[in-house]
């Protein structure tokens, strides 16, 4: 994604409470906000994607699951192609299943519980072609 991409998704995030209120929300100066619009400055959208690339995969994902789980979702990578979706999907889904059935401690049903929902979501974008 090119970074006016990610310029606009910083930009329509200021705009949505407005300079003053984001500023003070992120402990910084309006004129510190105000040069990350104006790309004096590197800004916390462009900042982050760089950072996850930077790093290991893992490492990258963990941080946008907890990122997306803050916001109340949770992260889901895009299987490779439609057969690694079908089979990751009904692989997940049975994992979950048996943690359910077996009632294992809660930690790990809710945990097989999210990796089979996230396999179902990566399936339904590769179905759909989002």
């Amino acid at each position: 994604m090119s970074d006016s991409f990610h310029d606009g998704l910083f930009e329509a995030m200021v705009e949505s409470v407005g300079v003053k209120a984001f500023a003070a929300g992120m402990g910084l100066s309006t004129r510190q906000v105000h040069r990350m619009l104006n790309g004096a400055q590197p800004n916390p959208v462009g900042r982050m994607r760089v950072s996850l690339k930077a790093g290991r995969r893992q490492p990258a994902e963990d941080a946008l699951d907890a990122l997306c789980r803050e916001m109340g979702g949770y992260f889901v990578r895009l299987a490779a192609d439609l057969e690694s979706a079908n089979v990751n999907a009904v692989k997940e889904s049975a994992e979950a299943i048996v943690a359910i059935a077996e009632d294992e401690s809660p930690r790990i049903t809710v945990r097989e519980i999210r990796e089979a929902i996230a396999a179902l979501a990566a399936l339904e974008r590769r179905l759909t072609g989002q």
